[in-house]
């Protein structure tokens, strides 16, 4: 059985206690228009959209915020690895490889296997 005593330990007011004169008891007593529903509605969603559009910003600017501070974070460790001018010794290595990787690719098939036959070798004597 329920007891009509809340939570506080009250009994609940008396509707006609909390009516004021010209009010109805329940809010959804009055009946709205189509209009004003509509208004509502489209007040609403107007609410909605701007929340959404300040949220968006945030995000947009956190976003913004974090990309600065990886790039920040990446300049001060390469850096930190490479000394001066990081990124030009970078470049440097990245075109020596390159260099390499080409004077490879234009000797003939036979003198590749023939180097990696020998080192093949070299390496089962040990």
């Amino acid at each position: 059985m329920q007891s009509s005593i809340n939570r506080d330990g009250f009994l609940p007011l008396d509707p006609d206690e909390l009516v004021e004169e010209g009010e109805l008891p329940f809010p959804d007593a009055a009946a709205d228009t189509a209009r004003e529903k509509a208004e509502q509605s489209l007040h609403h969603l107007q609410r909605e959209l701007r929340l959404l559009r300040a949220r968006m910003g945030l995000l947009r600017e956190d976003a913004e915020a974090a990309l600065k501070a990886k790039a920040t974070s990446v300049d001060a460790n390469a850096h930190v690895q490479l000394g001066s001018y990081p990124w030009l010794k970078l470049a440097v290595a990245t075109g020596m490889a390159f260099v390499v990787v080409r004077a490879i690719r234009r000797m003939p098939f036979g003198v590749l296997l023939g180097g990696l036959a020998g080192h093949v070798s070299q390496t089962r004597r040990w």
